[in-house]
């Protein structure tokens, strides 16, 4: 589920549908981000999540872990989280 969202994030039309999913202000943020990189909204998602994947470190997957288990959609809620993440200072 995960695995096959991240492949498909680099299309437009996949991104642009988790990217409704999202809060306005985290939708906002990953546009902002996006074009402040000069990259193109998926290409900016896609490689935030890829970026997550390859270097989180246990606490974060701890987490990821518990939110994904209480979700319906587990791999749409995986990269809502991841994105939410990256584009929030924590």
């Amino acid at each position: 589920m995960l695995g096959d969202l991240i492949a498909q994030l680099d299309r437009p039309n996949v991104a642009a549908s988790v990217l409704t999913t999202m809060n306005s202000d985290v939708a906002g943020q990953i546009e902002r981000r996006s074009a402040a990189t000069s990259m193109t909204v998926e290409d900016f998602m896609s490689g935030a999540v890829r970026a997550f994947v390859e270097s989180a470190g246990d606490d974060l997957w701890f987490q990821l872990l518990t939110i994904v288990r209480k979700s319906d959609d587990p791999g749409l809620a995986a990269v809502q989280t991841i994105l939410t993440w990256v584009v929030t200072e924590r």
